[in-house]
């Protein structure tokens, strides 16, 4: 790890100002009331993302100098975040068109790709146009993934602190000490976020902070696949696949019986055991479980060393959590459940 920086202190730096900053936006009186696609019934503050972000900030000034190129990418993956969650804020206030959103996150990520450097190698060399895309894709993809996922209470910060640990654990330099900054802010926040004692969240992240969040970890991901060892490219979407496949494998039931994929719907998995009366405690659980899991799967990935061992460390994440997603389906189905709006 790396040697500058402070390790008792930064992330408890970031975890103590995320706690504090989500204890000041709880009494803010930005509140997000309930519709009928909520999985909340009252009226819940939210903008606890923006105490997730001021935590990882304040964490970074416990990072000691860094070599240029180190700078310039932690930066640029900091000031995307900044950018994506200003984004989110103004959704949460004034709601923005779809239109400016999309175009917006595009050139977002198209640049923190560039910025980052794109990954141009996937067992063939890729020409650079296209690793920029695929990269910016990425980006693109697991920020609106972590948004759409943002209905139930504890479930996007218990399933991302494994993930960020995990790349804190394989990752190195100023990459790895952003990550768990990152974690531990998430850690600040789920402490209001999540009904460890029954009863329900008493602040929510908001797009603020699901939006911001995810650029970050995205960040983080990319970087890593581009700079680690080989074949590290594909333990980046395995240490989200909770998120990533409950979104990817819903939009899948949802295209094949010809839904409209941009019409708003309450079948994701998570949402789905909701219905069926899971407690949001227990499906935050779940997730966290499989975070865990898919995190270790992660780990051994990498200290094999071997690129076929960590792809088939995604083939075994990919195939158990499409079991798990075609189990919850059924259950809601026999129970008579609509599994697809």
């Amino acid at each position: 790890m790396m040697e500058v920086f402070a390790p008792a202190f930064g992330p408890l730096v970031a975890f103590l100002a995320a706690l504090l900053g989500a204890v000041l936006v709880r009494f803010a009186g930005i509140v997000d009331a309930p519709n009928g696609r909520s999985s909340h019934v009252t009226p819940t503050p939210r903008g606890g993302g923006l105490a997730v972000l001021a935590g990882v900030f304040a964490g970074v000034i416990w990072l000691g100098p860094l070599a240029p190129n180190e700078a310039v990418v932690l930066i640029a993956i900091l000031a995307a975040g900044a950018v994506a969650g200003v984004i989110g804020l103004l959704d949460d206030l004034f709601t923005l068109n779809e239109g400016f959103k999309f175009i917006a996150f595009i050139a977002l990520s198209l640049g923190l790709a560039a910025a980052i450097g794109p990954v141009t190698e996937l067992g063939i060399a890729l020409p650079l146009l296209v690793g920029l895309a695929g990269s910016a894709l990425w980006l693109f993809t697991l920020t609106n993934a972590v948004n759409f996922m943002d209905g139930s209470d504890g479930l996007m910060a218990l399933s991302l602190i494994p993930a960020a640990l995990a790349l804190w654990v394989m990752g190195e330099g100023a990459l790895g000490a952003l990550s768990v900054l990152l974690a531990s802010a998430l850690g600040g926040f789920a402490v209001l976020n999540m009904p460890l004692l029954g009863g329900r969240a008493g602040l929510f992240a908001g797009d603020i902070g699901s939006l911001g969040i995810a650029m970050i970890l995205g960040g983080l991901a990319l970087g890593f696949a581009v700079t680690g060892p080989a074949g590290s490219v594909w333990l980046a979407p395995l240490l989200v696949m909770p998120i990533l496949g409950d979104v990817l494998l819903t939009m899948a039931s949802r295209a094949r019986a010809k839904c409209n994929l941009l019409h708003a719907h309450r079948a994701h998995a998570y949402q789905l055991l909701l219905r069926l009366r899971w407690s949001h405690r227990d499906v935050a659980l779940v997730w966290a479980l499989m975070a865990g899991l898919a995190a270790g799967l992660a780990w051994l990935g990498h200290v094999s060393g071997a690129e076929g061992v960590k792809f088939l460390m995604l083939l075994i994440g990919i195939g158990a959590f499409t079991m798990f997603h075609r189990w919850v389906r059924r259950q809601a189905r026999d129970r008579g459940l609509d599994t697809l709006h």
